[in-house]
């Protein structure tokens, strides 16, 4: 769109939409969407006259609606002006001096709770784009923004509702602006505080969140910024966790050895009554650990120092406390069944500390490796009945298998965490019902009594599942988290289970896989619905148990092979991509490929390169016979690189080498045999195959490229062989008839002699080559 029809676009919404400040609310939605859409106020290209006046005209009418004395107006105004922040720099820059004093009026004034939420959050997005432009920021933001943030302060005690819009806005000067923020740095932190220690408001409300992340950020970001600060504040953090779990474990006998006590953060009086004091302290320790976590996980301008020690003996104080913990005898006991309803979120606020932890901390605590295994596994028996426990320690175990790899695995019991796998993961047999009797399969002889017992079946509910075949009664969210820590382990140490539990595992995922051929006939909806993420982690564990398959047991390799293959044909297309996947990777583990070869170059010797040489590159090497009477062989090298080439391959050259020396014609089918050996004389013998002769050729040598040159009058008749060569590729050298008539007599010649003297086979007889390729013209004809 050119700047024309988008001067003409933002004139018509001026004109038919705006300047009715009664009606102007309903239409704001069309109007955003049309800027947005057609980008009517971007200024990317130069601007024509006509787009500078109907832009003037937009900024005109925002300043209009701005001072309207109609609510929705002023609404209107404040929302135009955000879209104009987003979509134009220039407009941005002309008129900030004019918006942010207009809106720090209305922030002023008496404005219902929605009008000055858009004005804080515009307020806050115009200073935000002033931080790195050093001259607006020194004429705007450091005369308007110590005025805002103290104005928010006081906005915060006067209404509730605003709060967090407040702490998001204080959250970005503290991140932006800390120099000018730091009037305001100790208000906005007790704030933060009093919202977290308060005990009625939910860790995971959005009020909660932004006092977190506000606390953090002033931490992290205050103008107090030093290393010491920083750690000061996260022992007090720590120290008031301990001063919760003090008063939450007065029930409980705990070991008598405990850590020096840290300070910490002031926090109000809770009631004497458990009833009371409990939901708050519970509260209270889920939100300060909150806190925590947010201050070691997010950056810091400075490195700082993390209390491992401290942050440690807090979670171990915690993982500490089970069921059969003892009890005090001074105390109710029904206070300590209280404290045992909120174990299992404490149990989760310390596993999300020990993530964060292990993400910030890494290989500083891989000496406590031994002692952390020893708490998940503990954690995994103890929670076999609260599902988002468990959850959560499979997820625990999964980030430090990720992380430490086979460090965890050698430091954690493999068999026991393998046992709770299949706990959560195994297909059970339900009970087989006998449809005629109504009653259960017994293996008693006992005839059952006529009257009808209150456990059996009275309908035919039996008949739904008839394979017998249920999952067990665990959470789809449990199987997947499990499936996950043993995609995790298969992969880190696969080979080293054991064959027992290897066995097992493989079986159950088969089975479990091919049970979903027969899903339909499930009676859980539920199932149904949720088994997609299930079905998704078992094929997953599959293809990592192909990966790394066992040493003492077959492969399930062919099993996985006809799953991945129906799983192509899955109505999910994400199995649909993963099966294709999953059969590229056995694909390479059935046909295992070797390493691109390197090339040869032009400046190898010709006697290397004909090492490698191939069968397929032999018959491409032209072979030319001099007419002179030296009988020179001549090789010609038609290609310049070569590959790997057959042993077998390479031992025909070296005997076709040892041929061409002899000065054999290989284009023909000869026969010959020494005329002197058939009358016995073995001086006339050919000094070829003679031990220990200078001129022994031996058939190991290499190609010899300088000429062999034999007497004219030597001529050699050997013994009945027949040696087959390739005919030279590209050109053929055409016989005379009376050659090939000649050829042909010795042939049938050769035929008819016999050998007689067998003492001489060993020194004159040559071996036979058979070479693959084409005959030579001879053999056609004969």
């Amino acid at each position: 769109m050119n700047s024309m029809e988008s001067a003409k676009f933002l004139t018509t919404l001026i004109t038919n939409y705006t300047f009715n400040d009664n009606k102007i609310e309903t239409y704001v939605p069309f109007i955003l969407e049309t800027i947005t859409q057609h980008q009517l106020l971007s200024s990317k290209s130069e601007s024509s006259r006509e787009q500078q006046v109907a832009l003037h005209k937009w900024c005109t009418r925002i300043n209009s609606l701005l001072q309207s004395k109609v609510t929705n107006a002023r609404w209107a105004g404040i929302c135009f002006i955000k879209i104009s922040l987003k979509q134009s720099g220039e407009l941005f820059i002309q008129n900030l001096q004019s918006w942010a004093t207009s809106l720090m009026v209305l922030l002023t004034k008496s404005e219902p709770t929605f009008i000055l939420k858009e004005i804080i959050t515009t307020l806050t997005e115009l200073f935000n784009k002033t931080q790195n432009r050093p001259e607006l920021q020194r004429e705007i933001t450091t005369q308007q923004l110590p005025r805002f943030n103290t104005f928010l302060i006081k906005l915060s005690g006067l209404n509730k509702e605003l709060l967090p819009t407040i702490l998001n806005a204080l959250s970005h000067s503290v991140k932006n602006f800390p120099t000018i923020f730091r009037p305001v740095n100790e208000q906005t932190q007790k704030l933060c505080l009093n919202i977290l220690l308060d005990g009625t408001y939910y860790y995971e409300s959005e009020l909660a969140k932004m006092a977190i992340e506000c606390f953090t950020r002033i931490i992290n970001f205050g103008g107090k910024l030093n290393m010491d600060y920083w750690k000061l504040t996260l022992l007090k953090l720590v120290g008031s966790l301990n001063n919760i779990l003090d008063r939450l474990f007065d029930t409980i006998d705990e070991e008598k050895d405990m850590p020096k006590k840290l300070t910490g953060f002031e926090m109000p009086q809770v009631s004497e009554d458990y009833v009371v004091a409990f939901p708050i302290l519970f509260s209270r320790f889920k939100c300060l650990s909150e806190c925590l976590i947010s201050l070691i996980s997010l950056p810091t301008s400075l490195p700082v120092q993390i209390p491992v020690n401290q942050i440690l003996d807090l979670l171990y104080r915690v993982y500490n406390i089970y069921d059969v913990s003892f009890v005090t005898n001074s105390k109710d006991k029904n206070e300590y069944y209280t404290l045992m309803l909120g174990i299992p979120s404490l149990l989760m606020n310390c596993n999300k500390i020990l993530s964060a932890a292990i993400l910030s901390i890494g290989e500083h605590l891989t000496r406590h490796l031994r002692v952390i295994s020893s708490v998940l596994l503990k954690l995994l028996n103890n929670s076999k009945s609260r599902w988002l426990l468990r959850v959560s320690t499979y997820n625990l175990i999964t980030l430090c298998m990720q992380k430490y790899g086979i460090g965890l695995t050698n430091s954690i019991s493999s068999s026991t965490l393998l046992s709770f796998i299949i706990d959560d993961i195994e297909i059970i047999q339900k009970s087989q019902y006998d449809i005629s009797n109504n009653t259960p399969v017994s293996t008693n002889n006992k005839k059952s009594s006529k009257k009808k017992e209150s456990s059996q079946i009275t309908n035919s509910d039996a008949l739904v599942n008839s394979s017998g075949l249920i999952y067990l009664q665990a959470d789809n969210d449990v199987q997947c988290s499990a499936l996950e820590v043993l995609k995790i382990l298969l992969q880190t140490c696969g080979a080293s289970i054991s064959s027992n539990k290897r066995l097992s595992l493989d079986n159950i995922l088969l089975s479990r896989i091919l049970s979903q051929n027969i899903s339909s006939t499930y009676n859980s909806s539920k199932i149904l619905l949720n088994e997609e993420n299930v079905n998704m982690k078992l094929y997953e564990c599959l293809l990592f148990s192909i990966i790394s398959p066992s040493e003492y047991q077959p492969t399930i390799l062919p099993h996985a092979l006809r799953i991945f293959s129906a799983g192509q044909n899955s109505q999910s297309t994400q199995l649909q991509s993963f099966c294709s996947y999953a059969l590229s990777i056995c694909d390479l583990i059935y046909h295992s490929r070797l390493p691109p070869l390197e090339r040869s170059s032009a400046s190898t010797p010709i006697t290397q390169q004909l090492e490698h040489t191939t069968v397929e590159n032999i018959s491409q090497h032209s072979y030319i016979e001099n007419n002179d009477n030296s009988n020179m062989l001549v090789l010609e090298q038609s290609q310049k690189t070569f590959d790997i080439v057959p042993e077998e391959a390479n031992t025909l050259i070296i005997e076709q080498n040892t041929v061409n020396k002899l000065e054999i014609n290989i284009d023909k089918a000869i026969t010959a045999e020494e005329n002197n050996v058939l009358r016995g004389d073995n001086k006339s013998k050919p000094n070829i195959m003679e031990d220990g002769s200078k001129n022994n050729i031996s058939i190991d040598d290499k190609v010899n490229m300088q000429k062999v040159e034999l007497p004219q009058s030597t001529s050699l008749e050997m013994k009945k062989k027949r040696i087959r060569s390739p005919s030279p590729i590209g050109e053929k050298e055409e016989l005379s008839k009376e050659d090939k008539e000649k050829d042909h007599d010795r042939v049938f010649k050769s035929l008819r002699m016999v050998d007689t003297n067998d003492d001489s086979d060993d020194d004159m007889e040559i071996p036979e080559i058979i070479m693959e390729g084409p005959d030579s013209e001879f053999e056609d004809n004969e």
